[in-house]
């Protein structure tokens, strides 16, 4: 990985705001750590005076979402390829940067362009997945505000088309939600799957792993595309019976 030390004289924790980014020669962010991160991976755990932080080289990967299980599939971002990087540390919103190298494992046998490819395929793969399980996210808050919906109104004869409507729509997004998901063989694992096989060496993605995610990758976003027409056809319907029917809006998030 790669080591970075940096001294923090004067380090208040509870007032503090400090970020390590790492990024290309282009200026992309590969890599963020901020010593308020709710999450543990992206956590930068500081102390006053000096400070060493080790980056695994690896782009931010997928996003997760609660309760899910994976079967031999990762969500891991793609290893940097050796070349030329900068490191950000953000104190405050004080910045100093500096530039590093990245080398070549001597032990592999791949070559820059293989590891050229690989990172760009498992990007692309963890951008579908991390745009499928945004949409999941999504899918889960609008139904338990369907749901309450359905709850608060089912015995009103005034609103039934609605309450009909809200039982269609949460039917509609929960087949979305299965079938990026909640089966065995749902479409996100098998791609993540496919992260996992590529990832096992420094070599370039095969003609066939391509052809996979090509295919995974187009199955995705037809369920995306659903996802998408749903709420901006259907969801803003729902809200303007809503309004007429002098109710509350369903806010999306």
């Amino acid at each position: 990985g790669v080591v970075t030390y940096f001294n923090l004289s004067d380090y208040d924790e509870k007032n503090d705001s400090v970020y390590l980014h790492y990024l290309s020669m282009k200026g992309d962010t590969l890599a963020s750590f901020f010593n308020r991160a709710k999450e543990r991976k992206d956590k930068l755990k500081l102390e006053k005076g000096s400070n060493k932080f080790t980056w695994d080289m690896r782009t931010k990967g997928a996003q997760k979402f609660d309760g899910m299980i994976l079967w031999w599939a990762n969500l891991n971002g793609a290893k940097v390829v050796p070349g030329e990087y900068r490191v950000s540390l953000v104190v405050n919103g004080q910045r100093l940067e500096r530039n590093f190298k990245v080398l070549a494992d001597p032990r592999s046998e791949a070559g820059l362009d293989d590891m050229k490819e690989q990172f760009r395929f498992v990007s692309e793969v963890n951008e579908t997945i991390d745009r499928a399980h945004g949409s999941i996210k999504k899918i889960r808050k609008i139904n338990d505000q369907l749901d309450v919906f359905i709850k608060q109104y089912d015995k009103n004869p005034e609103v039934e088309d609605l309450v009909k409507k809200a039982k269609e729509l949460k039917e509609s997004f929960s087949d979305i939600e299965k079938e990026l998901y909640q089966t065995k063989n749902r479409l996100t694992n098998k791609l993540g799957h496919l992260n996992s096989l590529v990832t096992l060496d420094d070599f370039a993605p095969t003609d066939q792993d391509i052809e996979v995610k090509d295919e995974l990758t187009a199955q995705i976003n037809e369920q995306l595309d659903s996802f998408d027409a749903l709420v901006s056809d259907e969801i803003d319907k729902f809200n303007n019976s809503f309004n007429k029917a002098g109710l509350n809006y369903l806010f999306l998030e």
